[in-house]
């Protein structure tokens, strides 16, 4: 399955750009939004929140069901990990 890019619908505090990109590179969103700012603070603040108006109407927000059915996946992982752990 290919990996793609989308706004998330539920780890938003916004819009889901910081969400997407956590669900995307599968790094910890409290990161990902810690250093967006911290990029905004440092390039004077105006191109970190340009970056960000521009990433919301770029990224398309998440299809409906997405999330669900990668999560139902992901369950099924756990599970299978679960009981090799058992084992």
């Amino acid at each position: 399955m290919n990996k793609r890019l989308y706004r998330s619908r539920t780890k938003r505090t916004l819009s889901g750009v910081c969400g997407g990109l956590e669900d995307y590179f599968n790094i910890d969103v409290t990161i990902i939004r810690l250093v967006w700012v911290l990029i905004t603070i440092m390039s004077g603040g105006f191109p970190g929140i340009v970056a960000y108006v521009i990433a919301v109407f770029i990224i398309p927000e998440e299809p409906v069901g997405y999330y669900n059915s990668d999560m139902n996946k992901n369950n099924a992982d756990y599970e299978i990990d679960k009981d090799e752990e058992n084992k």
